[in-house]
């Protein structure tokens, strides 16, 4: 069994530094970020990297664990849709089906200002961004490029996954911190309604629980080698 990470949009993949001795792991860098910072397409960028994705898993016959955290959640379930036969469960961290939602993810209102200050003054946006989602521990990881990352927020902001969900048919796990200030529970709540084989795990966190307990999904992985 192989183990999939997809960090959340403006981090990197050292977001999981706490996971990298987790046996049989890879762990992904989102397109414009990190050392996928020159990805090849500037178009319709979170489909082309679902597809890339999809072909990479593809080319060995090992079952896969997906690990996704905010937009890498979203990659994962879009993932899990295209490679129905080839993943063994899903890890959705702070999962919105619906990003530009007020109860499934975050204020509309507050989302158009966030891309209007990220055209003034993106470092800062960012770091501001960054504080609110897991504190200033990675404040430090290298910002991600500007208008491909900008390209595939506004992806992310315009995806719905909602009619998608119940089509999903393979064991899902929700995880989702009730202080979350990026994406409202509700959109794991939500989910959970729609995904048949659903566990919802509501935590007294914030965006990233993972960094608070490593073993909520150690606990899982472990039980699923």
């Amino acid at each position: 069994m192989k183990n999939i990470f997809i960090h959340g949009w403006s981090f990197n993949k050292e977001i999981w530094k706490n996971y990298f001795d987790v046996p049989n792991s890879e762990f992904l860098d989102l397109p414009f970020h990190g050392e996928n910072r020159n990805y090849k397409h500037r178009e319709e960028i979170l489909f082309n990297f679902v597809d890339d994705l999809s072909k990479h898993l593809t080319k060995d016959n090992e079952k896969i664990n997906l690990i996704g955290w905010s937009l890498g959640a979203s990659v994962s379930v879009m993932t899990a849709l295209n490679l129905k036969d080839k993943i063994e469960n899903l890890i959705l961290i702070g999962f919105s089906p619906k990003f530009k939602d007020r109860k499934l993810g975050h204020n509309p209102v507050a989302v158009k200002a966030f891309m209007l200050a990220l055209r003034v003054d993106f470092e800062d946006t960012i770091y501001q961004f960054r504080k609110s989602a897991v504190g200033n521990e990675f404040k430090e990881i290298p910002l991600p490029e500007k208008e491909g990352s900008i390209k595939l927020l506004n992806d992310f902001i315009n995806l719905d996954l909602r009619t998608e969900l119940k089509k999903i048919n393979v064991k899902t796990f929700l995880i989702h911190g009730k202080k979350d200030k990026i994406i409202n529970y509700e959109g794991s709540v939500f989910a959970h309604s729609q995904i048949q084989s659903s566990e919802l795990i509501l935590t007294d966190s914030h965006h990233a629980p993972f960094l608070e307990d490593k073993s909520i999904i150690l606990e899982i992985l472990t039980s699923k080698l």
